[in-house]
Parts: structure tokens; C-alpha cells; sequence
């Protein structure tokens, strides 16, 4: 069973003790109704053409539609991440549409995302913050996001050889949890926290849309991950100033619209 928060302050501990944690009906019923016709338009183009694949992703996605940008201060989200991360939080991506098809096998094994940070030693203070919101249904039949609680607080990185099959396939860990949950919930999770996925064995896609936090003084990734200087450039709120990294963060903190009890967390 997934924990799931039921308050913000609640979700800022779970993902603290745990390494994750499921905000229920984080998007309305009226979000999804505007979100999921724009997500298949973008994605089907590219499903169509790489047939056969096991994930197909869509970059930049909070570029992509206005829509898709106001996820990035969501207030079911935001607080709990800032909170997380600190004042100084900032996107570490434009964002990414994440599309499982049916009947395909896992397309990627357990690992924790910061392996490639070999000077930093275990367990790692450092951390991206991410919200995967889901824009339908997803069961255990789907391919959910697999992850072990507390390991986002291991001595070591993910064993990922030691834990992948020989056909390429995560192998099943003791306590491991498959997230599950409906259309508009929204699962937070340390990146750290090895994770994977299983087969989506289902006849329905898996559909995520997703955004990615850092610290300020953290690069954003690249390779066609990173936002525009010119979608940054436009950003006239404060707080999605900050989050494009532009403007200094240390001033925004009377704009920013977070309950108390989460900041003081």
C-alpha cells in the first residue's frame, strides 16, 4: 500500500522518513479535463512515430502549453517540495510527459538518480525533488513507478546489476512498493530512493506528467531537458521566476503562498 498523505505537513514527513509519498486528488476534476486532451495531442505525434518503444517521453513539457507550466507552483505540490528543499528552490528540468504503451516489459531497472555525483559520498544530503502527477488511473497491471522505502537514506548507490534479471528486467525486492492511484493524484518522492518500474501488462497507457526540483545552486540537467532561456525570460510571477532561475531567490519570500506549519517543518 502507498503511503499517502493526507495534509501537506503530513507528505513533508513521509517523504522524509519513507523517501516518497502520494498526495491524493492533487489535480481537480476539472485540471484532468483540460490536461489530458493537451498531454495525448502532444504525445500521440511522438508515440506514432517510435513504434515498438518501450517509453516514450516529451521534453519541455511545461513549455509546451500553459497548462502544463502552471503545474510547476501547483499549490497541492509546491509547498510540500519547497519545504523539502528549502528557500532555494528552483526547477531541475522543463518538465517531462511520460508515456508507457501497453504490453511492453520495464525499460529501465532499480537505480537511484545521483550515481553520476561519485565525489559525494552516501548517504546523500543533496537531493531532486519530484512530482509525478498521474493523468489516468494507474494500477499494479501498468507499469506504476516501483520504489524500496528508505533507501533514499542507503550508505551506498542502487546495486543495479545485482538487481536486474537477465532479460533486462527489475528483480522483486522485499518491500518494494508499486504506486498505484487515481487519475489526479500526485506521487512526491526523493530521487534518491531507488526506484524502477514494471511491465505495463495492461491494455490502457501508463500517462505521467512530471516536474522536477533542485536546489538553486544546482545545474539544471540538459540534454534537451533544461527550460529555454526565453520561456524562463517571460516568467512575470515571482515565484516561477525563481523556479526558472531567474531573479534572486532570497526575495520572494512574501509572495510565496505556503502555510506555516509546512515551512517551519
Amino acid at each position: 500500500m502507498s503511503a499517502r498523505a493526507k495534509t501537506a505537513a503530513e507528505a513533508v514527513l513521509l517523504v522524509r522518513e519513507q523517501g516518497y509519498c502520494v498526495v491524493p486528488n492533487a489535480l481537480s476534476a476539472a485540471e484532468l479535463a483540460v490536461l489530458r486532451p493537451r498531454f495525448e495531442q502532444l504525445l500521440s505525434p511522438l508515440v506514432a512515430a517510435n513504434p515498438g518503444a518501450r517509453h516514450v517521453e516529451a521534453k519541455r513539457l511545461l513549455e509546451a502549453d500553459p497548462a502544463f507550466a502552471a503545474l510547476m507552483r501547483h499549490p497541492a505540490t509546491l509547498p510540500i517540495v519547497r519545504a523539502l528543499i528549502g528557500r532555494d528552490v528552483t526547477l531541475a528540468t522543463g518538465g517531462e510527459g511520460d508515456w508507457r504503451p501497453p504490453h511492453t516489459p520495464a525499460y529501465i531497472s532499480w537505480h537511484n538518480d545521483f550515481t553520476w555525483m561519485a565525489d559525494v559520498p552516501y548517504p546523500r544530503q543533496n537531493r531532486w525533488i519530484r512530482c509525478t502527477f498521474m493523468l489516468s488511473d494507474v494500477d499494479d497491471n501498468m507499469g506504476p513507478f516501483t520504489l524500496l522505502p528508505g533507501s533514499h537514506r542507503a550508505d551506498r548507490p542502487c546495486p543495479t546489476a545485482e538487481l536486474t534479471d537477465a532479460n533486462g528486467q527489475p528483480r522483486p525486492l522485499a518491500g518494494m512498493v508499486r504506486v498505484t492511484g487515481k487519475a489526479g493524484d500526485c506521487l512526491i518522492n526523493d530521487t534518491e530512493i531507488w526506484h524502477t518500474n514494471t511491465a505495463n501488462d495492461s491494455d490502457q497507457p501508463r500517462q505521467l506528467a512530471m516536474v522536477l526540483y533542485k536546489h538553486a545552486w544546482m545545474r539544471m540537467w540538459e540534454s534537451g531537458y533544461e527550460l529555454t532561456p526565453e520561456f524562463a525570460a517571460a516568467q512575470t510571477d515571482p515565484v516561477r521566476q525563481q523556479l526558472c532561475g531567474v531573479g534572486p531567490w532570497h526575495r520572494v519570500d512574501g509572495v510565496w503562498d505556503i502555510p506555516a506549519t509546512v515551512q517551519t517543518l
